[in-house]
């Protein structure tokens, strides 16, 4: 860690993927949503779930934030959480970068199957925060989930991964550091 952060030219590179990635990626996961909804009309979206289990004693919920623009009703809590989402997510992304660069395999496509599978498939029903309204009440494991949903995840996952990577190869070529495999300035 201290070899990563040691570099200057390191540090930029870290912090502007961070910066530019998480703004274009959590622009791009929000737009693949549009042509693909992942759940039914009415179900609660996992980060809707996460900010009324987390927040609601505070008396925050995921309609806390929400506003109407040319008529349509925007969940702004839930748009600032995939937001603030995509910046974790994206630092993450170029950290484990700089001490396994396979993630970027595929043009970072690889990174999103791995979110996919850990967070949809792993973390969000160990929560409890996804119960798809077809499933039964059953949890949304994998398993349960239907075949629409997982395409949508999946692909949402990609395209928002490599448009990680592909801020991630304009910031490191305007550091001059390589657009491939290690990058990290030892």
């Amino acid at each position: 860690m201290t070899k990563l952060c040691a570099s200057p030219a390191n540090r930029k590179v870290i912090l502007w993927t961070t910066l530019i990635g998480g703004f274009f990626s959590s622009l791009v996961k929000w737009g693949s949503e549009v042509n693909m909804p992942p759940r039914m009309p009415g179900e609660i979206s996992p980060p809707g779930a996460n900010i009324d289990a987390w927040l609601g004693w505070l008396g925050f919920n995921q309609h806390s934030l929400d506003y109407t623009f040319q008529g349509n009703s925007i969940l702004g809590a839930v748009t600032l959480y995939h937001w603030l989402l995509s910046f974790v997510f994206a630092f993450v992304y170029v950290w484990i970068s700089a001490y396994w660069p396979k993630i970027r395999l595929w043009y970072g496509a690889f990174y999103g199957i791995v979110i996919t599978v850990v967070m949809h498939g792993l973390l969000i029903p160990m929560f409890g925060f996804r119960n798809p309204a077809y499933a039964d009440g059953a949890v949304g494991w994998m398993w349960n989930l239907n075949a629409a949903e997982h395409l949508s995840e999946f692909f949402g996952h990609i395209y928002w991964s490599v448009s990680i990577e592909v801020c991630m190869i304009a910031v490191l070529a305007y550091y001059a550091r390589p657009i491939k495999g290690d990058w990290v300035e030892r």
